[in-house]
């Protein structure tokens, strides 16, 4: 079968600035002082660069970051910042002294601080950590707030190695996305080193500053945290190297060297993150029982599935997290048993039917693979990518209809483009070719790909889940169904003995019925829901209270909401809140908002639709100060910005010695003599 794509093609990346067709990023050196007063990192990278095709320029990605100087093989630079966007921050185009010319490797080297309001930063005083002692920093550049850290090209396309030498206050401890070498103290400053040798993309560059302490699990894999929860993390996440080793019997060798956790504050704004050789992870996984350590399970699958092989755009992120979360759900049975994936991926589609209900089925974000351009990957990131992904993925395996045959090409496909950014073409055309040659004849001839990347809703083939864990929480449901509507049914603990953290969870989330507020005190009365330990079973009780107007949640939502904020749990809560009560949501919000990460607080205000900035006030201009004499060398027409020369030092809109915006009339006679050139 000849392959031919028919669904949206996407044409260069919509997220990123950069001129990534004409140069790259290979490798990046890091020189970082981690300042807790002003909550600034200040530094220089440098970017060693190949070029593709002769050019005249190089653009990165930035946000709020302050440039003090360019150097391009040691020489001084010209650069401009281009107009600030809310959602892609500023371009920087740098000129180099002289054209570059395709297959030269080039040195950039750029001095530069952060913003005290960089996206992709936390800094937390003492009071919010576990310590209660230590300031705190943690990073979450996913998808494009790697720009706000460093001037970089800030597209999952673009995979570069990386070193890093950070200084921190003596009393810290610095770990990043890479190996630690060396750590000195140095006067008032612990300095450490680190290497990544795997070229990774700019999504997954991390840093986290803390008191931190480390239990080693394995040869490779140690739990760090604050000293009063590395015990608790590291007996939760103590099945971590099981989770590894299941991996590369399934996808091949572990090419990382090490897989270690950290254990982050409750403002962390995701389960997990996938950092390569640091995972961070969510306190809202310590239950003290392991049972929501499939999360860890999910992050360890992403070192093959989104670290090891990335997509090319967030357009297809799906292909991160929908081939993560096959493989994950593959583990887990491999280790717990084959009901275990069922039940897990039917929960799973109760989540992806909800929120597609919630949205509309002919929403733009329900689309596998939405259009981004414009778009901010945040804004479209929802529950699809991870479970209509990998309802797809079941679909490519049920084409096959051999499950071994189709394990034995997902090897295959890892191996093939390990190391690698590609795109859905690569992907499905290898799947294709992979089963139409060498005697596996499979007739994709009736298969609709296309329905399934660029249709908003539900997947065109619904999937078929079982397992026979599901009946006893679909029984209980039914229970309290007959007890909603009167009946005087015994309700006691026993009803949830022994029941796994998903069968909890399915029965609760099956509750799609009013329950008068005297059913819910019975239920908290006798399971306990109230006071659970488990994270995933209290968000759904939570959500639950406040759909049927139980007041005796109130005090549990408002701690929940203080110390957590991972967003899978707080976006849901505050809109359902706000379809109660907006006002107590708003409040509530308000109250919490700084304790959360920048990510969180920006999502939870759209949600709440606190994000509309009022019309801003027009000021008249200021009349014009005389113009000084000017010795124009070199016209930037980029971005409508100049570089040129006074006093015999060169100048520039946001550059040294001082920032001075350039005037019409200085750009015309410059042009004009430029034109002359």
């Amino acid at each position: 079968m000849a392959f031919k794509p028919t669904w949206r093609q996407t044409v260069g990346d919509p997220s990123s600035y950069a001129n990534i067709d004409e140069v790259v990023v290979k490798h990046m050196s890091l020189d970082w002082n981690i300042d807790f007063t002003v909550h600034e990192v200040r530094g220089s990278v440098e970017l060693r660069m190949e070029v593709l095709s002769d050019t005249r320029k190089i653009v990165l990605d930035s946000r709020d970051l302050t440039i003090h100087d360019v150097t391009v093989d040691g020489t001084a630079a010209l650069f401009t910042e281009g107009d600030d966007s809310d959602v892609f921050g500023t371009p920087i185009t740098i000129f180099p002294p002289e054209p570059l010319t395709a297959g030269a490797i080039i040195y950039v080297k750029i001095s530069y601080k952060t913003s005290p309001d960089c996206s992709a930063l936390a800094w937390l005083p003492p009071a919010q950590t576990e310590g209660k002692t230590h300031p705190y920093l943690f990073s979450q550049c996913q998808a494009i707030h790697a720009r706000s850290l460093v001037p970089c090209m800030d597209a999952p396309s673009v995979r570069a190695t990386y070193d890093a030498k950070v200084s921190v206050p003596k009393e810290l401890r610095a770990l990043m996305s890479a190996i630690l070498h060396t750590t000195e103290e140095v006067g008032d400053y612990c300095v450490s080193t680190f290497d990544q040798p795997v070229a990774i993309a700019s999504n997954l560059l991390a840093i986290v500053v803390g008191n931190l302490e480390r239990r080693d699990i394995s040869h490779r894999v140690a739990i760090w945290s604050e000293p009063v929860v590395v015990d608790d993390a590291a007996s939760d996440f103590s099945n971590t190297e099981k989770f590894v080793k299941a991996c590369e019997e399934l996808v091949g060798p572990y090419e990382w060297t090490r897989y270690d956790i950290v254990c982050l504050p409750g403002s962390f704004p995701l389960g997990g993150m996938e950092n390569p050789c640091l995972t961070f992870a969510s306190p809202t996984l310590l239950t003290g029982d392991k049972s929501l350590t499939d999360v860890i399970c999910h992050e360890v699958a992403h070192s093959w599935t989104g670290n090891l092989v990335s997509p090319k755009t967030w357009e297809d992120f799906y292909m991160n997290e929908g081939f993560t979360m096959f493989l994950q759900r593959k583990v887990m049975a491999k280790l717990y048993g084959n009901e275990h994936f069922g039940f897990d991926a039917i929960l799973g589609w109760d989540e992806l039917q909800e929120y597609i209900s919630s949205q509309g089925d002919d929403h733009a974000y329900t689309v596998m693979r939405p259009e981004l351009d414009g778009v901010d990957p945040d804004d479209a990131y929802s529950v699809v990518p991870y479970e209509k992904g990998f309802i797809f993925v079941c679909y490519l395996e049920s084409l096959v209809g051999d499950k071994a045959a189709f394990e034995k090409w997902l090897y295959k496909y890892i191996q093939t483009f390990r190391r690698q950014a590609i795109t859905t073409d690569d992907m499905l055309g290898h799947y294709v070719t992979y089963f139409t040659t060498e005697g596996r004849n499979v007739d994709f001839s009736q298969a609709d790909f296309r329905a399934w990347f660029d249709e908003p809703g539900l997947p065109p083939v619904p999937p078929n889940f079982r397992s026979k864990l599901i009946d006893d929480s679909l029984e209980l449901t039914e229970k309290w169904r007959r007890i909603a509507e009167g009946s005087q049914e015994e309700v006691s603990p026993a009803d949830i003995d022994g029941w796994m953290c998903l069968q909890i969870c399915c029965f609760l989330n099956r509750i799609d019925f009013d329950l008068p507020v005297e059913a819910l005190t019975l239920m908290d009365k006798h399971y306990k829901l109230n006071s659970s330990n488990n994270s995933e079973v209290l968000f759904l009780w939570l959500t639950l209270c406040i759909k049927n107007k139980w007041s005796g949640h109130e005090g549990v939502l408002r701690s929940f909401l203080k110390r957590v904020g991972r967003m899978r749990f707080t976006r849901p809560l505050y809109c359902e809140l706000k379809e109660v009560d907006e006002a107590e949501a708003v409040a509530i919000f308000q109250e919490n908002k700084d304790r959360y990460h920048n990510i969180c607080s920006k999502m939870v205000a759209k949600d709440l639709g606190l994000d509309e900035e009022p019309e801003p006030v027009v000021e008249p201009e200021p009349e014009p100060e005389p113009e000084p004499e000017v010795e124009v060398k070199k016209v930037h027409k980029t971005h409508k910005r100049l570089s040129f020369k006074r006093d015999g030092e060169w100048w520039h809109d946001g550059g040294k010695p001082r920032s001075r915006s350039v005037k019409a009339s200085d750009a015309a006679a410059a042009a004009a003599k430029l034109a002359q050139c």
